[in-house]
C-alpha cells in the first residue's frame, strides 16, 4: 500500500525514540508512552504548513456556543 505525501512515516524509528523494558510499573509505562506520543506529535506539527497552522489558530479563537 502506497502512502500519500501527507501520510509519510516519520524518519525516526520507534526503537530509537523509546527503550521499552520488560517489567516496571504502570506509571512508568504511561510516562514512556506519553514521551513517545509527544515526540510523534512534534514530528507531525513540524510537517504542517503555515496555512494549516493559521487555520487551527483561528478555529481555536472562535467562540463556541453550546
Amino acid at each position: 500500500m502506497k502512502l500519500k505525501n501527507s501520510q509519510k512515516q516519520p524518519n525516526t524509528s520507534i526503537e530509537k525514540l523509546a527503550h521499552f523494558e520488560w517489567g516496571g510499573t504502570t506509571p512508568q509505562w504511561e510516562e514512556t508512552a506519553e514521551q513517545l506520543m509527544n515526540c510523534l506529535q512534534e514530528q507531525l506539527d513540524d510537517q504542517e504548513n503555515e496555512k494549516e497552522k493559521q487555520k487551527k489558530i483561528e478555529y481555536g479563537n472562535q467562540k463556541q456556543y453550546w
